[in-house]
């Protein structure tokens, strides 16, 4: 009995202490994979559309489907890389990517003096490091852009959301 619980530890610790410098293959959590499979769902039906009819029944369809799964799930665990954070005094802005169609943006104005809490949020965001990868909580802010996929200079999908988490799980 003793040899099983050792064999099951042993492969739990493997699994858990496992890098993959595949980003393709990084673990994604529950929220990311569905939101990255509803962008993807809307390019693809999107661009199926012959009309411009279609496109627009298609587009009405997942902002409803976009809606429903924003109200009802927490954003946690997801897999960003940060593309920029720009602090104006206690204002900090920042962006954040998963694939190339889905971005996180925010807009934090801190005030002085800051609880603990607020003070360590901050910190936190300052300290992100652009063209880094890592795992952040977000809080979604209630507001998010559905793009059209052939836009060149826009993203399918943009929400507004905040870090919650303060936790920078330093993937590369």
């Amino acid at each position: 009995m003793k040899a099983v619980f050792a064999f099951l530890i042993a492969v739990a610790a493997g699994c858990s202490d496992q890098q993959n410098d595949n980003p393709e293959k990084v673990h994604r959590s529950h929220a990311q994979a569905s939101l990255e499979n509803l962008v993807d769902s809307f390019k693809t039906e999107y661009n199926a559309a012959s009309s411009q009819t279609g496109k627009e029944e298609i587009t009405s369809r997942f902002r409803k489907k976009i809606d429903n799964f924003l109200s009802t799930h927490y954003l946690n665990h997801m897999r960003v890389h940060v593309d920029s954070v720009v602090t104006d005094r206690l204002t900090i802005f920042t962006r954040f990517h998963t694939k190339d169609n889905l971005i996180f943006r925010s807009s934090m104005e801190f005030r002085k003096p800051m609880p603990p809490k607020e003070a360590d949020l901050y910190r936190f965001m300052q300290g992100l490091k652009t063209n880094k990868d890592t795992s952040i909580d977000f809080g979604y802010a209630g507001k998010y852009e559905l793009n059209s996929p052939g836009e060149a200079s826009q993203p399918a999908l943009i929400i507004w959301a905040f870090p919650q988490s303060y936790q920078v799980h330093g993937h590369r």
